[in-house]
């Protein structure tokens, strides 16, 4: 069992920052916080060591912090690193004057990082964070809570301290959580949490898009009594990565004996795997051929798969069927074929009818209409196909001089966007949002299209409850996910725009619409219970439970920390299985996503109560099955991928930069501590920079013209590693002008002399920082630029030359900076 309790952890390198950290240098203002030795030596008349069998907290602060930085620099007053976690002793329990349970831990855990030299030294390091006495308030009957703590900081590239103060740090959610009062000691397990203002300051507000922190297991002396069933909600059980490629089309479906399906799309191959339902054992992956993207369906109750598999020349589609289990995918079927291309595919659960929505060909005299149809299979194969009203007959008012008709999807665009759904009798929705010009000159969006196969009357008609919601054109809607009767719509922004539906009686109605909710964003998936509430995933690491009456979260549990890019292309990645919910996360392994997944359960017929929940001390070994590596947690990139140069000269690429993967937006921030790059089987002439990832090429003069591939090694200090490429278009020398003497006439032989040009030296400008060759304008014009002097090309070549050449300067000195 690693541990280490005291001291420093790790030796401190000069760290790879960005432009702006660097033209701010690394002040350090004379204000409290700079002046305090917390976190760099240990505090006097504080207990350093303790017994194996004192109880404690484990907290590890931000897993994805501490992956990003390298982890702690300094452990003090008892606190020891175990297992990649922090282990905090038990100081004391009480209560304050709410009635609230106050235990109190002890501990310091300390930050350094992008220190100046080689060595750590408050003031001269552009992070320094300390958290210390973590102290929990909380009433377990309500299920809420406070983490307090006291915390040292200085503001990262600003050099703002915050000075030693203790802080409201984070929010606890104990409905999450589970525990264990078997004995006299209590422990809590699972408790999540989210950054307060405060907490949020101390990381910089690094985290304000998502501001999970890692989940709380903590032991204290005494019995918490509460209910036997109570008001608690869903907590995260386990989440796993699964040995596929995260693609286009994700679906997740439950198998009849509660494992579950995983589905994707790779380039035109379906691909799956059965994962148990406790996610112990995982399936060998299966393939299936299909389209660039493509749609799915399941049967749970006899396990069958079915897919679509477009050709082309004439545009058909087969629908295909296999039955699936644990040893992978049987014989497909062919179920039917259907004519033109399908932009919607959905399956009827009460009866087993299969829905495709299919475009077919333009007539030859139309620009941009799709006649569609939309085919029924019955569950004994027979289909039948009827036509649906055209563009104007849905938008009676539509200009479609303007219009280019989406109303029925499109045929290039299919499978991770489809919107067609099943609803309670035999009708189906489909939603496909996009600009519907009118002759009046406005531009509103489209309304989700009611089809109804079985009508003696039109077959379609739009859902004109849901015109409030598409006033708003600053975002479209393209999810949807139902349970036949509630409806939820939406869109994959993290300022999402998003509406509840209601069907019943063949009438839709929308009790909820808000343009941009405080919780309800960045959706990565959506589906029911039974109770027709709302269960959402979002990107930002949480998932809700919402009445779709309100809007209403009603109850809201942690995830795991692998969710960012998960709302992508809105797949239907949340499902329900038996009482638990299932949901497919992202894990990057050597810079390609993988996919993983989650399980939410609610508690047992004894609530919160697991007497298997083991009591935490500062001998306990934390169970981290699931532990990220940083390779997991950042994504190493160039900001600019891609390099020009002249065969013979040399370019040079910025530094690499990172992106903490747990977070919504897309950072350009310094490299992990401990952080290597090298190159990997890397082109003659090409060289690195082994603490920034600055990569330099120098083709030779005889290299051809095109593109060369720079493969980087990312490595890690945990033993992780990725590959990033940088793309170096290379352009060929220009040819050495040679001038020859002028022809002589003579009557007779006589010796001739010739003179041979002088050898031209051509030097290579060093490169700046933004990778140019440094040459401004009349240093080119009159020394050369990429080796060529204009005015010598005019001597040369004429006026021509000198125009041409003056344009090939321009583009590459000026135009492409």
């Amino acid at each position: 069992m690693p541990r280490t309790n005291s001291g420093r952890l790790t030796r401190i390198g000069l760290a790879t920052v960005t432009a702006i950290s660097v033209s701010l240098g690394v002040a350090a203002p004379a204000i409290a916080g700079v002046d305090d030795t917390i976190g760099i030596t240990p505090r006097p008349g504080v207990t350093q060591e303790y017994a194996d069998s004192t109880l404690a907290l484990e907290w590890e602060i931000r897993d994805s912090f501490n992956n990003y930085t390298g982890g702690a620099t300094h452990l003090f007053d008892g606190a020891e690193l175990v297992d990649g976690t922090f282990l905090w002793p038990y100081k004391s329990t009480g209560s304050d004057a709410e009635g609230n349970t106050v235990v109190q831990y002890g501990g310091t855990v300390n930050y350094m990082k992008y220190c100046e030299g080689d060595e750590p030294v408050r003031g001269g390091c552009q992070l320094d964070l300390t958290v210390a006495d973590p102290k929990i308030v909380f009433d377990a009957a309500e299920g809420t809570g406070t983490l307090y703590a006291t915390v040292n900081s200085r503001v990262y590239l600003t050099g703002e301290w915050l000075g030693v103060e203790e802080v409201a740090f984070a929010k606890l959610d104990f409905k999450a959580g589970r525990y264990n009062n078997q004995t006299d000691t209590t422990t809590w397990k699972s408790v999540a949490g989210s950054l307060l203002e405060d907490g949020q300051k101390a990381f910089s507000n690094f985290y304000t898009s998502n501001p999970y922190i890692s989940s709380l297991s903590f032991s204290y002396p005494g019995k918490t009594e509460l209910s036997g069933s109570g008001d608690a909600g869903y907590s995260l059980a386990e989440s796993i990565q699964l040995p596929v490629k995260a693609g286009n089309s994700e679906r997740l479906y439950g198998l009849s004996d509660g494992s579950v399906l995983y589905v994707t799309n790779e380039y035109g191959t379906g691909k799956g795997v059965v994962v148990s339902h406790d996610l112990d054992t995982v399936s060998d992956t299966f393939e299936f051929v299909t389209t660039n993207a493509t749609d799915t369906a399941f049967d749970s109750a006899t396990n069958t798969l079915y897919w679509v598999e477009q050709k082309q020349d004439p545009a058909t589609a087969v629908i295909r069927g296999a039955t699936v289990s644990s040893s992978g995918l049987g014989a497909s079927t062919e179920i039917a074929t259907i004519e033109g291309s399908v932009s919607g595919f959905s399956r009827d659960s009460s009866d087993g009818t299969l829905g495709v929505l299919h475009l077919l060909p333009k007539p030859e005299d139309s620009v941009d209409d799709y006649p569609a149809s939309f085919t029924t299979i019955a569950s004994d194969g027979t289909t039948t196909t009827v036509e649906l009203p055209d563009a104007t007959a849905l938008y009676p008012d539509v200009d479609p001089e303007q219009h280019y008709n989406e109303v029925y999807g499109s045929p290039y665009v299919f499978g991770a966007t489809s919107g067609l759904r099943a609803l309670n009798d035999g009708t189906y929705l489909y939603v496909y949002d996009h600009a519907v010009p009118r002759k009046d000159g406005s531009v509103p969006g489209a309304l989700p299209v009611h089809i109804t196969p079985a009508n003696d009357g039109a077959k379609a008609s739009l859902v004109e409850a849901f015109t409030p919601a598409i006033e708003d054109r600053s975002h479209s809607f393209r999810g949807v996910a139902t349970d036949g009767t509630n409806i939820g719509i939406y869109n994959d922004y993290s300022n999402s725009n998003v509406a509840f539906l209601k069907y019943e009686n063949g009438e839709f109605t929308m009790p909820y619409h808000a343009e941009e909710p405080e919780k309800l964003v960045s959706i990565a998936g959506m589906t029911f219970n039974s109770a027709g509430q709302a269960l959402v995933a979002s990107a930002k690491n949480y998932f809700m439970v919402v009445d779709p009456a309100t809007g209403t979260v009603l109850q809201e549990a942690s995830l795991s920390g692998n969710m960012k890019g998960t709302e992508k292309n809105l797949p239907l990645a949340t499902v329900m299985v038996g009482n638990d919910v299932f949901i497919v996360d992202r894990r990057e392994i050597e810079y390609v996503d993988y996919a993983g997944l989650q399980r939410l359960e609610l508690p047992g017929a004894e609530g919160q109560y697991n007497p298997d929940i083991a009591v935490v001390n500062m001998g306990h070994t934390p169970d981290k099955p699931d532990s990220k590596s940083t390779a997991d947690s950042v994504d190493a990139y160039f900001e600019d991928d891609t390099l020009e140069v002249t065969a013979g000269e040399s370019v040079t690429s910025a530094g690499m930069v990172f992106d903490e993967t747990t977070t919504t937006v897309r950072e350009a921030a310094a490299a992990p501590e401990g952080t290597e790059f090298s190159l990997i089987g890397a082109p003659d002439g090409a060289s690195i920079d082994a603490k920034t990832g600055a990569v330099t090429y120098t083709p030779s003069a005889d290299t051809a013209a095109g593109e060369t591939t720079i493969s980087v090694k990312v490595s890690f200090k945990d033993g992780s590693d990725e590959t990033v490429d940088l793309t170096v278009k290379v352009s060929a020398a220009a040819p050495t002008t040679t001038s020859s003497p002028a022809p002589t006439t003579t009557s007779s032989p006589a010796p001739t002399t010739t003179s041979s040009p002088a050898p031209t030296t051509t030097s290579t400008p060093a490169p700046t920082p933004d990778g140019s060759s440094g040459t401004g304008f009349l240093a080119g014009l009159f020394n050369g630029f990429h080796g060529i002097s204009l005015l010598a090309l005019a001597s040369y070549g004429g006026i021509l030359s000198l125009i041409v050449s003056l344009f090939h300067f321009f583009n590459l000195s000026i135009f492409r900076r």
